[in-house]
């Protein structure tokens, strides 16, 4: 088991002071927002061997209402582009050494679909398996995420991304967990991990309110005894964010960034208070 952590939480902090920030404070690895314009890979893969941090994968770039980043819109030039452009993502994550992008089939804030009767699920699975070819080429896996009903229209649980990387059909297309949005979606904390436990690649984890673990309600007891259970062995990435108006914008400014530093450690004390295997 690694500990890692999503870069964008830290907003528009530049990344380097953000990897030296996560280096210093213990964690394993860090996981980057795959904006492919914004950063210059080489150095941030220079940046990381010097540090000794870890890139496990980036975390896909696909923000509602940026049709053209939307790999389940109804134009199918918008999926062309958006296939394009995850396909750019996915060479982001190999120049870092990464292993692994995450996607959600449907633009993240996006709510309504844009079809009728499953149209924006079948238009999602095309657009999925038109990218496998490049994550077989770059041997890169594609992780689907589950996004809660208010932050998608798509794919809300964890048996949705099941169906979903099922009917794909690539051993280079699995999935994740998100205790945040299975806090909202599943019936329980523990099923999901044993349900999925052959396509699970990553944890995703924050408390109930997108807080530091151990600052909301949810049993982490039940994740652990869900992962454990399930022989999950792969990187635990925390996502949380700081308290603040618009869910999916992360730079609230000051004091904010200072509680993100302070749930950043909160967090990885709490995670290795848990007993989780770190085989």
């Amino acid at each position: 088991m690694k500990f890692s952590i999503c870069s964008w939480i830290f907003g528009d902090m530049p990344i380097d002071k953000i990897m030296r920030f996560v280096s210093g404070t213990g964690y394993d690895a860090i996981e980057i927002r795959a904006a492919v314009n914004d950063y210059d890979w080489k150095d941030i893969l220079h940046l990381s061997k010097e540090l000794s941090l870890e890139i496990g994968g980036l975390t896909g770039d696909s923000a509602w209402p940026n049709q053209a980043h939307d790999l389940a819109n109804a134009h199918i030039e918008n999926r062309r582009k958006a296939i394009d452009y995850f396909k750019r993502q996915m060479e982001a994550v190999k120049a870092v050494e990464g292993k692994y992008l995450v996607v959600c089939p449907s633009a993240v804030g996006k709510t309504s679909p844009m079809g009728l009767n499953g149209d924006d699920w079948k238009w999602a699975v095309d657009s999925v398996q038109e990218l496998v070819g490049k994550a077989c080429e770059l041997n890169i896996t594609l992780v689907i995420e589950p996004l809660n009903r208010y932050e998608s229209c798509l794919v809300n649980s964890g048996e949705d991304a099941l169906r979903f990387v099922q009917e794909v059909g690539s051993p280079k297309v699995r999935m994740l967990l998100d205790s945040y949005h299975m806090n909202i979606e599943e019936v329980d904390l523990e099923t999901p991990f044993l349900k999925t436990k052959e396509y699970l690649e990553i944890v995703h984890v924050a408390d109930s309110n997108r807080q530091a673990l151990g600052r909301g309600h949810i049993d982490f007891g039940k994740i652990t005894s869900g992962i454990n259970r399930s022989g999950f062995n792969g990187h635990i990435v925390v996502e949380c964010m700081a308290p603040g108006a618009d869910p999916f914008q992360a730079s609230k400014g000051y004091p904010a960034i200072d509680l993100i530093y302070t749930y950043a450690e909160e967090s990885l004390l709490y995670l290795k208070e848990l007993s989780m295997d770190r085989r």
